[in-house]
């Protein structure tokens, strides 16, 4: 007979199995946590141990292990994230706004409001167009009401829904919208926050690094945000907001000619050197959020990664066999084969 030891998941006391993993000794008592893959390679189980000893088969960062992978030794406490639960909910759109040449600010008004936490995503749908999925923000001043969405959309020519931004889609048109989804969302800590984000990925940075200031306004709170080109540079009133309120921040450009408030060169190359008391949050393409995961990894920091992954645009098809190795590659490191599309079509 296995040896039976306590297990206690958010407060709440049960009796497991020496040898089980966290995730099964967890649904075997009734507590289930949150998980998808179970196989170690979505990240989505990942449980702080506050006390007692697991076997954490190599998935340890700080405090944390996974609980599809770690297994129960001795008497354990352990917590998780809770999250909103996923609903959905109809609207309106209040207003279509153009931040920059590429970038509008798409404003909903729901009839009932839905909850989730600063950095989280949902899923969008419009009449006529395929659904996407957007991370819901604040207007660079901050300002933003309860019942609404507001989204900062980058738009493509031959986007399928980003195209008719302005259009089709305009204030009146009907919403449908589900969620909450992801994991990258702002958690309470100790330890310095580090926000790295490029492009409309600065959304939900800028939703994360904002709770921040508000929740923990003493914790130190480092943000890194740019574009490739210098017009897309809208998140400046943010930053300022933030620096007025204690925050260091960093303003890049990728692109030819940055601007005299900018660093030229890519996010990744004006990060601080991080620690293992570093919790990370990034999102935007891909490369990117691979490139900061890679040196928080390397640090032995935690990394909450939020990549966007471009959409299909109108009449164009791209078969997940037609990508390079190095795309190929970067799917594989970030572990997000199926994550959230990029907010551009």
């Amino acid at each position: 007979m296995a040896k039976q030891v306590a297990l206690v998941i958010n407060g709440r006391r049960m009796t497991a199995n020496a040898g089980q993993t966290l995730l099964d000794a967890g649904l075997a008592g009734g507590r289930a946590i949150p998980h998808d893959c179970a196989t170690g390679q979505c990240d989505t189980c990942r449980v702080r141990v506050y006390s007692g000893t697991v076997d954490d088969a190599g998935t340890r960062v700080g405090d944390t292990v996974l609980a599809c992978r770690a297994r129960l030794t001795t008497e354990t406490v352990i917590e998780f994230d809770e999250v909103p639960d996923v609903v959905r909910r109809s609207g309106t759109v209040e207003s279509v706004v153009a931040l920059t040449p590429e970038i509008v600010e798409v404003t909903v008004t729901l009839r009932k409001r839905l909850a989730y936490l600063p950095g989280q995503y949902v899923r969008v749908t419009f009449p006529g167009c395929p659904p996407r999925d957007y991370s819901p923000t604040l207007r660079t001043d901050g300002s933003g009401e309860l019942n609404e969405l507001i989204f900062s959309i980058r738009r493509l020519d031959g986007g399928a829904v980003s195209s008719r931004l302005g259009k089709q889609i305009s204030p009146g048109s009907a919403v449908k919208v589900e969620g909450p989804f992801g994991h990258a969302f702002h958690r309470l800590g100790r330890g310095r926050l580090v926000v790295v984000s490029a492009g409309v990925g600065f959304a939900p940075a800028w939703a994360v690094a904002r709770a921040s200031r508000l929740r923990e306004p003493e914790r130190d709170l480092v943000v890194v945000a740019g574009a490739r080109h210098a017009h897309n540079l809208y998140m400046r009133p943010a930053l300022q907001w933030l620096r007025e309120r204690g925050a260091a921040t960093t303003l890049t450009c990728s692109g030819a000619h940055p601007p005299d408030d900018a660093r030229p060169g890519r996010p990744t190359l004006h990060l601080p050197m991080l620690t293992p008391d570093d919790t990370v949050v990034t999102a935007g393409g891909p490369e990117l959020v691979a490139a900061v995961q890679f040196l928080a990894a390397a640090a032995g920091a935690i990394c909450y990664a939020d990549p966007f992954y471009a959409a299909e645009r109108t009449g164009t098809t791209k078969h997940p066999a037609e990508l390079n190795f190095i795309q190929r590659l970067l799917q594989r490191v970030t572990r997000h084969q199926t994550a959230k599309t990029e907010p551009v079509a």
